[in-house]
């Protein structure tokens, strides 16, 4: 059993990654969590949060298809909960669910709000190349991460930042703020500051195969592909097309030199693997070669045996 040191009662929603870490933070620290909200049945995350959180004695409280489910707001209902603790979620919280703890929802976003909201920060920063970052703990309303802002915590962004090492190190930090927040909340009212609703704020777009945004586009400059190849690494994957086949590109060097080649063209296979861009040449670093097998650029050479002039294409 979880040593519950506070007296507020917390409802925890949330799925992997971000809310396993969220949940061992407040459990340490003695958070009353009355109950958790896990991702849908289907979700591959399902299982690994309801066996972390039973784990720590924490109850389930799962729904089966929707979120406006009677039986499901009843039983959150029961709970008197004090106040809805959101760490990362890919459902949007209907109004009736947000009415039924005492305090409201808050939930944890990796970017400094209003810039970036939606799903994605993490690749849309380094694409952009910005060189901070935050997290924001803010309150939910019926939109999406434009509710009343309560804390914001900003940090640099890594030169070599990728999406993944972003996405590991917000996690920590989602933890540890969220955890100070709960501890201010046992004895205070959050402060709290609306977000403007109004102006040009930066957009986390979903970046997926579907949308086929995530080809790279050898028009654009080394340094603006390579940011892109990061920003996709490891969890999506920056592609391009080779005579056919999908190479999935995980990272690659800058060189600023200036060349004549049409870009997407393969310039040089002599011990490493350049393509030209619309501005400066890529070095690729790592590549894989549909889902054969993962290699260095010298290593695709001797395995596939590349031409030089040959293109790379979007898809």
């Amino acid at each position: 059993m979880t040593y519950k040191k506070y007296k507020k009662r917390i409802l925890f929603v949330g799925m992997p990654d971000m809310a396993l870490i969220c949940l061992g933070k407040l459990a340490s620290k003695g958070i009353n969590i009355v109950g958790v909200v896990p991702p849908p049945k289907y979700e591959p995350t399902y299982q690994l949060l309801v066996d972390t959180a039973q784990g720590l004695g924490y109850d389930i409280i799962d729904y089966n298809n929707s979120l406006n489910d009677n039986g499901f707001l009843q039983r959150i209902k029961n709970l008197n909960a004090d106040l809805g603790v959101v760490a990362s979620f890919n459902k949007k919280l209907p109004k009736e669910l947000l009415q039924l703890t005492q305090d409201g929802f808050i939930n944890l976003h990796p970017s400094k709000l209003p810039d970036y909201r939606g799903g994605n920060p993490y690749s849309h920063v380094i694409i952009n190349g910005e060189e901070k970052s935050a997290i924001t703990l803010h309150y939910m309303d019926e939109g999406f991460d434009t509710g009343d802002i309560i804390s914001q915590y900003t940090f640099n962004l890594y030169l070599n930042e990728t999406m993944g090492t972003l996405f590991h190190r917000t996690n920590q930090m989602c933890a540890a703020m969220l955890a100070e927040a709960l501890d201010y909340y046992e004895t205070h009212p959050f402060p709290r500051r609306p977000q403007p609703m109004d102006g040009n704020y930066k957009k986390a777009y979903t970046l997926s195969l579907q949308k086929r945004n995530i080809y790279i586009d050898w028009s654009k400059s080394a340094e603006e592909i390579e940011r892109f190849i990061r920003a996709l690494n490891p969890f999506i994957g920056a592609l391009t097309l080779y005579n056919g086949t999908t190479l999935r590109i995980n990272s690659a060097y800058v060189i600023r030199e200036y060349h004549t080649y049409p870009p997407g063209t393969i310039c040089d296979t002599n011990n490493s693997l350049k393509v030209a861009t619309g501005d400066g040449i890529l070095e690729i670093e790592s590549i894989q070669y549909g889902a054969l097998f993962i290699s260095t650029g010298k290593d695709f050479i001797e395995r596939i045996n590349p031409k030089k002039g040959e293109i790379l294409y979007s898809g």
